[in-house]
Parts: structure tokens; C-alpha cells; sequence
């Protein structure tokens, strides 16, 4: 089963099938960077080729927790909103209900939500934040909802983005290599913005024989 790491590398296709797709542009002069922007319906597509993913890391909920699918994306000012799909198994909750210590086991737990979460990136580490939390509301003293919402509300994911592979050309007697750098990934008006910093390299062929 997946973990929540491969969203990185769903990024990264995206972008280098924007890139090769010409639907990049330049984003400043000034800075030489190139910014790739994908629409919300293509990142969903992406999003859902590698799913379904583990949630882990949770010091209140024990077992395996999953999300299975996501629907209805939708890209604000960064902020991303959706409907995930849940399933759990062998699900224990050891926290509060109600304001009163709880032990709760299910052996199995399925689950459709709406949830939002906010996103920053730190350059520096190559790392994208994603906050989520349930939007709706739930019944109160639901203890099948105190777990979901301990799960995915006030937590912080780290997705480590992977640094983009060069890519190199032959032209005449020289090779080319363009190094790209992510500086920056936001959401705003139903668009994934990634932001690149690329470095060009010309070396001289060898031609001898």
C-alpha cells in the first residue's frame, strides 16, 4: 500500500507532462523562473492514479487508515477542498469523547467526507505542508466522527517533493542540460501554480575518434 509520500511524485509527472505539453509560461523575466499550471480536474486525475494512500503518524488512533478515492477538487487561494473515501481496518481510538477518557475498536471503517486542507511549501527542504481538516459537521458524540476528525484535523503532512531530473539535449556539437529547481507550489482560481527556477548548462562534445 502507497503512503502519503507519492502525492511528490504526482506532482512531478504533472509538471513534466505540462512541460513537455507547451503549457508552461514565464512567470517573470527578473527571476528566469517558469511556472507549470494545472487545472484541478487534470490534478485530480493525477491525484487518484496513485491512491489509495495511508494515513499514518496519528498518536490517539491506532491501525490501518486509508484514503481510497477524492472528488470534487477544488482549488482556492491555497486551499484545496474535496470529498475523500475512507476505509479503515482493525481502527482502535484512545482519547476523549465528550470530554470524558474513551477506548473505541472498530474492525472496520468506511467513510465518505468533505474536507478542505491549506498548503505551504518550504523550498528549502523540498517540502509540500498539507493541513486538513473536516469541513462538515458531524453528530455530536459520534464516536465513528471523533475518530475521523482526530485523524484528519489539526495535523501537519509533510510530502517530500523530489528534485526534477535534468534534462539534456544535443544540439550540433554541444549537449545541453537544463536543471529545474521547484521554488514554490500554490493553488489559486481552480490551478496548481509550480513555480521553477531552471539553470542551463552547455558542454562541448567530444568529437574525437
Amino acid at each position: 500500500m502507497k503512503s502519503i509520500e507519492r502525492y511528490g511524485k504526482t506532482l512531478v509527472a504533472a509538471a513534466i507532462c505540462m512541460l513537455l505539453s507547451a503549457h508552461s509560461y514565464a512567470a517573470s523575466d527578473k527571476d528566469r523562473e517558469v511556472a507549470v499550471v494545472i487545472p484541478a480536474g487534470v490534478l485530480q486525475e493525477f491525484i487518484n492514479e496513485v491512491l489509495p494512500v495511508e494515513l499514518t503518524g496519528h498518536d490517539k488512533v491506532s491501525g490501518a487508515l486509508w484514503i481510497r478515492s477524492i472528488e470534487d477538487l477544488k482549488l482556492g487561494l491555497d486551499k484545496v477542498c474535496f470529498t475523500a473515501t475512507l476505509h479503515g481496518e482493525d481502527i482502535a481510538y484512545n482519547g476523549k469523547i465528550g470530554g470524558l477518557p474513551a477506548k473505541l475498536r472498530f474492525d472496520a471503517l468506511d467513510s465518505t467526507l468533505d474536507c478542505e486542507a491549506s498548503i505551504r511549501y518550504d523550498a528549502d527542504k523540498r517540502l509540500l505542508y498539507l493541513s486538513p481538516k473536516v469541513a462538515e459537521q458531524g453528530e455530536k458524540g459520534n464516536a465513528l466522527w471523533m475518530v475521523l476528525v482526530s485523524v484528519l484535523s489539526g495535523q501537519e503532512y509533510p510530502v517530500e517533493i523530489r528534485k526534477l531530473k535534468p534534462i539534456a539535449a544535443k544540439i550540433s556539437d554541444k549537449t545541453l542540460e537544463i536543471d529545474m529547481e521547484i521554488s514554490n507550489i500554490s493553488t489559486e482560481n481552480e490551478r496548481l501554480f509550480i513555480v521553477m527556477r531552471p539553470t542551463v548548462k552547455a558542454k562541448q562534445m567530444d568529437t574525437a575518434k
